[in-house]
């Protein structure tokens, strides 16, 4: 159980707008996703559809995305790398971990590796993001990450839960 700092920026735009959807595609590399629930990730960019204007875009490598998107013309993006802790829960038992706390079927028929939601999860509402078969990140208000990791130590004991980190 962890994660390596990611950046994270917000973007806010209509489908229907082609500069928009230009100016997001130059800025990534590659196009926004139109779906919910899934999400795309190249490399280490991971973009999600978190409503019907509103993108979330995580990447592994590139610390100043957020910022870079924020002064990117066309573009309506603010950084968010600070305003969320990143978890990554792995390992054969991670997927019934979470199905403890969770408000959704986490069943992998239903929730299969690239699926995305937000929902409550144990004490806190998150970005819940199945990277595979076995590796969820959580993406959580930092406010929130010290509560909703005594809560995961505790559901974590019936599954021998370790904490680590990267």
């Amino acid at each position: 159980f962890a994660a390596p700092a990611a950046s994270q920026a917000a973007l806010r735009g209509r489908m229907t707008d082609a500069h928009f959807l230009d100016a997001t595609a130059a800025a990534l590399g590659r196009p926004l996703p139109a779906s919910a629930n899934r999400a795309l990730t190249a490399g280490p960019r991971t973009v999600f559809r978190l409503g019907p204007d509103a993108w979330l875009a995580v990447d592994d490598a590139d610390a100043g995305l957020g910022r870079r998107l924020e002064e990117t013309a066309g573009l309506h993006a603010l950084d968010l790398s600070s305003t969320r802790a990143r978890l990554r829960l792995r390992g054969a038992a991670a997927r019934d971990l979470l199905a403890v706390g969770a408000a959704i079927d986490l069943r992998a028929k239903s929730f299969p590796a690239g699926a995305f939601a937000q929902t409550p999860i144990g004490n806190a509402t998150a970005i819940l993001h199945a990277r595979a078969d076995d590796v969820f990140d959580i993406y959580i208000a930092r406010s929130f990450a010290p509560s909703w990791l005594v809560w995961l130590s505790h559901a974590g004991r019936e599954f021998e839960l370790q904490i680590a980190r990267d």
